[in-house]
């Protein structure tokens, strides 16, 4: 059978056969086809989904362009403590001039004995030993709890607790001078019943050896010995152990401000190494990272040696490690090249990780940094992800953050990547089964128009039907199915790859074409058989909901 077209429809004269109110309604049925009014129902809706399972995950989404940013992340830098270690600190060994002490028991519960050479011994008896306990406890922000546990920074609890092992020291604060992370040490001024002032300082071994000149044995004072206890320090950071030294100094009585000026000439009392355990979870976690072709750095202020430790540990890929200082010595090239192999930073300041995090930006990697404190926010914001801390993170970090840690877990991170490798895969899957619809409707609207047909194969109302009640009853579904297996066994999405891929174009222009050429031949051989308008635009519009629903996408 021959289709028929009435002459005054021909091509050339089409328009000219359509009057004003033909011509209304074919512009605005092309204009609302032009526009797929479910899509961005259907991508929020995505979205909000994806929101919903990563804080099922522990992964709390504070913008929602960071749900489809963390897909495409390609370097996670990480803190060490308390990420990617359990941030539960217990004090094993000590070190002063008497000698090389074990502490047991474990956790943040006040029982455990001191040992020396393997023999139990009386911390009363060492006077070096009972200073360096004395101090970490006075210098000290934390507090133990009557019913178990500590209130405070978990290191700070570990010197507590360890301490209270042995007694209860207690002299009144006057004033304190706080830690930061440029200065790395902690000071505070104590006042005893007599009158007497005494400052007692902890931080890193490199900074306090540098502020002491004497060292206390237990019995007498001896000149210091820098290198020497840097050489213990190293010792007990290859171990894993993070390492805090303590000294002290008397100062003029009546004092009640402590000066920078006062933290001079310390007298070195001892190192603690505390053990802060990787968790379990998360050398699996670096594993599936690096299958993910996503590269993990940590960032720490912790010794050197304890960093690269731990991440021998957990299986992060490193040629060497960097410090602080070596960072400050180098240029931006000479960083940039070694960030290509080296995966620890340690002792680094808030300045080096914002570098760091620019410089690998710069080289087009996607960047997600976690971070805690009032100090790690250019760094959050510098970001193309920040991640803060939900349990010890500081306000102003969640407010820099895109995102939010539940529990402080490493893992998280990685469960909220591949949530959200999930979520753009689902909203190019809703654009590739929304789009052709949209293409074939406008497309059949056209075709009516210039072929001269006074009545179009679909109306407004119809294609708003499509467009919006179908787009929505069958789209949804689309967005809560399961995901797919194994997406993170796929490198990271280019950060400049668009999210119309070609062969994305391919298939809308191919279902396109096919969804148009069904429809309009159906409704031209109904109408040539005799069918009402009415009728044929119904069986139009069945058709393409029909082939919406069949045809792969």
């Amino acid at each position: 059978m021959q289709f028929h077209i009435p002459p005054q429809r021909c091509f050339e004269d089409s328009l000219q056969g359509l009057d004003n109110l033909d011509l209304f309604f074919a512009s605005v049925s092309l204009a609302v086809a032009a526009i797929p009014e479910g899509l961005p129902a259907l991508i929020t809706i995505t979205l909000a989904i994806g929101i919903k399972k990563m804080a099922d995950r522990n992964a709390i989404i504070r913008t929602m362009p960071a749900v489809e940013s963390l897909g495409s992340a390609t370097v996670i830098c990480s803190d060490k403590t308390g990420t990617l270690t359990k941030n539960e600190m217990t004090v094993r060994k000590i070190y002063t001039d008497e000698g090389l002490f074990s502490v047991t028991g474990l956790g943040y519960e006040p029982e455990g004995d001191f040992e020396l050479n393997g023999k139990k011994i009386d911390p009363f008896d060492h006077r070096a030993l009972l200073g360096t306990l004395k101090a970490g406890a006075l210098c000290n922000d934390a507090y133990l709890r009557e019913e178990g546990g500590i209130d405070g920074d978990p290191t700070e609890g570990a010197l507590l607790v360890s301490a209270a092992k042995a007694d209860k020291f207690y002299i009144s604060r006057i004033d304190e001078i706080p830690f930061e992370s440029e200065k790395r040490f902690m000071a505070t001024l104590h006042q005893d019943d007599a009158g007497n002032s005494w400052v007692y300082v902890k931080g890193s071994p490199e900074i306090i050896s540098k502020l002491s000149s004497m060292q206390f044995n237990g019995k007498d004072f001896s000149r210091m010995e820098p290198e020497k206890i840097l050489l213990v320090a190293e010792d007990m950071a290859s171990e894993g152990l993070r390492v805090i030294a303590t000294a002290y100094r008397k100062l003029e009585r009546g004092k009640t401000e402590l000066e920078d000026a006062d933290i001079d000439k310390l007298i070195f009392l001892g190192l603690q190494g505390m053990i802060d355990p990787p968790r379990e979870e998360v050398k699996q976690s670096i594993f599936k990272c690096n299958n993910a072709g996503i590269r993990v750095i940590m960032i720490t202020g912790d010794h050197i040696k304890t960093a690269h430790t731990i991440a021998r540990q957990l299986g992060i890929r490193t040629e060497g490690a960097l410090s602080g200082s070596d960072i400050e010595t180098m240029t931006d090239e000479e960083l940039i090249k070694a960030l290509r192999s080296v995966s620890v930073f340690a002792r680094t300041s808030p300045e080096d990780k914002s570098r760091i995090v620019g410089l690998l930006k710069q080289e087009g990697e996607v960047v997600a940094v976690t971070g805690d404190g009032v100090n790690d926010a250019p760094a959050l914001e510098n970001a193309d992800i920040g991640v803060a801390m939900g349990r010890s993170g500081t306000e102003v970090a969640k407010e820099a953050a895109d995102m939010v840690l539940a529990d402080d877990n490493f893992s998280s991170i990685v469960n909220a990547v591949e949530e959200g490798r999930d979520v753009y895969n689902k909203i190019q899957k809703v654009i590739l089964w929304t789009l052709p619809t949209n293409a074939a409707e406008g497309l059949a609207i056209l075709a009516a128009v210039l072929l001269g047909f006074a009545a179009p194969p679909l109306l407004p109302l119809h294609i708003l039907w499509i467009n919006t009640v179908t787009a929505l009853g069958l789209g949804v579904p689309m967005t809560v199915e399961p995901m797919e297996k194994r997406l993170l066994n796929r490198p990271p999405r280019p950060q400049k790859e668009p999210l119309l891929l070609p062969i994305i174009k391919r298939r809308i222009i191919t279902v396109a074409l096919l969804v148009v050429t069904a429809t309009f031949l159906l409704y031209i051989f109904n109408i040539n058989n005799g069918m009402d308008i009415s009728t044929s635009q119904t069986i139009a519009l069945n058709t393409i909901v029909f082939f919406r629903d069949i045809l792969p996408f």
